[in-house]
């Protein structure tokens, strides 16, 4: 198990701990909008690669979020950053589950296995061991 690492993005920094069967991502210092969420799954996803993991646990600590209208361009940004094959949970610490919610459903219905959660020892749970 090696150390975590903590990497900047353009208007956001991510800490990449590697866990029991996945790796763990902290989003923060930032605030959200849709370049940022860009970037920031761009960034996961060739960390995934890099790292030959197909489970990721996203802790997002941002200010502020993308507007629903985008969410349709994230979730095709996110496909091309090759999350089809990467499970995904996705925890949500500020104020949007209702929309990460939505962004979710779009994410399934183009074959992406991700859920959204408000708690970490949740994700976790369905990360590692599924529904």
């Amino acid at each position: 198990m090696t150390a975590a690492r903590t990497v900047d993005g353009p208007g956001f920094r991510i800490q990449y701990q590697p866990g029991p069967g996945h790796l763990r991502a902290y989003v923060f210092d930032g605030v959200d909008s849709i370049d940022v969420s860009i970037a920031m799954w761009r960034m996961l996803g060739a960390e995934c690669r890099a790292r030959q993991v197909d489970r990721l646990l996203v802790v997002e600590d941002l200010a502020a979020t993308v507007d629903a209208g985008e969410l349709e361009r994230l979730a095709q940004a996110m496909e091309e950053a090759g999350f089809i094959g990467i499970r995904t949970a996705f925890v949500e610490l500020r104020d949007d589950l209702p929309g990460n919610e939505f962004g979710e459903i779009l994410c399934r219905e183009r074959g992406m296995a991700i859920r959204v959660f408000s708690d970490e020892t949740e994700a976790r749970r369905w990360l590692v061991y599924g529904d």
